[in-house]
């Protein structure tokens, strides 16, 4: 599955990142290489969905695992 948004950086907790996509749904990344840890870049990720994740992040989404990332 592929996934476009923006990169933001939640302070919950220590922090975290997350994936906001064009449509304002909020997912948090497992498996985000430092790339993906920069606010605000805009990016492609390829990955799937982890329903057995366990998070802080609190955004009601699950997390996406990211395989692979792309920076538009």
């Amino acid at each position: 599955m592929k996934l476009r948004g923006t990169i933001r950086r939640e302070d919950l907790s220590g922090g975290f990142m997350v994936l906001e996509t064009e449509d304002g749904r909020r997912f948090p990344l497992g498996g985000a290489t430092k790339a993906l840890r920069e606010e605000g870049i805009r990016v492609e990720l390829e990955g799937e969905f982890d329903a057995e994740a366990v998070s802080i992040a609190m955004t009601g989404e699950p997390v996406f695992r990211v395989k692979r990332s792309v920076r538009l």
